[in-house]
């Protein structure tokens, strides 16, 4: 088998999301660490944040920013889909992509359609265990004909890839699916360099206009979506004031919620307690400068964000909700309340902040299951993947 076998991450957008920034993590390995794969990226609807980041790491990437029409005009709709279908057979046809793996709506029936015309290995990569769209009622007839068109699809993949144990569940439950295609491959983060206490305090000083006077400093990290719960921590904010008044939450991304966060921090009166940072490309010097990292999330894959925030030595809180708690240990690695119960999880900030000792104690052991997480492991076992199905198609001398 030839060396240097390039494989395509088919993804709709490059927007500062989970999956998107697992890409982009998964490709800047193997260019760092060249070795029988090479990486190329395609977001066949428009770029985003990610974008830059791919570009700095000299990553072959193709951002093709195509028109994708709803379903409720028919004709635009199979127009544009084709324009999509054939844009990515040309950019495949011109990298000489041996095999496709695909994240995210849209790229998995795209990218199997696309590997059957040139006769490549196509594996679809999951990052939520919600594989109906959760507006979908699974009996009603639409929900029905999705489940049985990604039967179909699931069942002419070549390998099934779920980022979480929650999202593996999903899919070895779903009907159809052959539990032998089924691989539990961890999505995964850049592990830092673990920071001295003198390295701590810098890093303190560079963001001291943002901590302004803040003796407690909240951070998140997470596209502004619905299902992140960002409203969550805002709404328990006044809860924490009460004990530390000068207390800030910082909240890292960006996304449609925007203007609805912002018109909720204006009605609760917190524009001096609650800051939206947007979009960031030093996401791993701000987690160290804050206290304790939050998440209000409903649901994830895999809480990959919690591992960033362990990665920084921080005391983590989080929901017991899906993916989370994959990840969170109560009162071994961080602290876990029930689903939605604000007053609970406002009264575990405050129980770590007037416990410092604690708090170290939880960031110390997070740092620990953080390094479960880095990308290399998900490089290894993603690309054991790759060599099964490459080897199994190859043709014989």
């Amino acid at each position: 088998m030839k060396n240097g076998q390039h494989v395509l991450q088919l993804l709709p957008t490059l927007e500062q999301g989970g999956a998107e920034l697992y890409v982009q993590r998964l490709a800047r390995k193997q260019m760092l660490e060249p070795g029988r794969f090479a990486p190329v990226v395609c977001s066949f609807l428009r770029g985003g944040p990610v974008q830059d980041l791919l570009a700095r790491d000299l990553i072959p990437m193709e951002v093709l920013e195509l028109p994708r029409s709803s379903i409720s005009n028919p004709f635009r709709a199979a127009r544009d889909l084709r324009l999509i279908f054939n844009a990515i057979v040309d950019v495949c046809r011109r990298h000489r992509i041996d095999l496709i793996q695909t994240h995210l709506s849209d790229s998995d029936w795209l990218g199997l359609l696309v590997g059957r015309k040139l006769g490549i290995p196509v594996v679809l990569t999951f990052h939520s265990s919600k594989l109906i769209p959760p507006e979908r009622d699974p009996l009603e007839l639409r929900g029905r004909l999705r489940t049985a068109l990604q039967t179909h699809f699931y069942h002419r993949a070549s390998a099934l890839v779920a980022v979480g144990r929650d999202v593996q569940k999903s899919l070895l439950a779903f009907p159809g699916v052959d539990p032998e295609k089924v691989h539990l491959v961890p999505s995964a983060i850049e592990l830092s360099a673990e920071r001295s206490a003198d390295e701590r305090a810098e890093l303190r000083k560079v963001h001291a206009k943002l901590r302004g006077d803040s003796n407690l400093v909240l951070v998140t990290v997470g596209r502004l979506v619905a299902s992140k719960g960002h409203e969550r921590l805002i709404e328990m904010m006044p809860q924490d004031l009460r004990p530390h008044p000068r207390a800030r939450l910082w909240i890292i991304g960006d996304g449609p919620e925007q203007t609805s966060l912002n018109s909720l921090i204006a009605e609760r009166g917190l524009e001096n307690a609650v800051h939206l940072l947007g979009g960031r490309n030093d996401v791993a010097d701000l987690l160290p400068a804050a206290d304790i990292f939050v998440t209000g999330t409903h649901r994830e894959g895999l809480g990959l964000a919690v591992a960033e925030g362990m990665a920084a030595e921080l005391p983590v809180i989080g929901f017991q909700v899906t993916g989370i708690v994959d990840i969170i240990e109560d009162g071994v690695n961080g602290v876990l309340v029930p689903d939605n119960d604000i007053n609970s999880f406002a009264n575990a900030i405050i129980g770590l902040a007037n416990d410092g000792t604690r708090s170290r104690a939880l960031g110390k052991a997070g740092r620990k299951t953080a390094q479960r997480f880095d990308i290399k492991e998900s490089r290894r076992k993603t690309e054991l993947i790759y060599r099964s199905l490459l080897d199994s198609t190859a043709p014989s001398k």
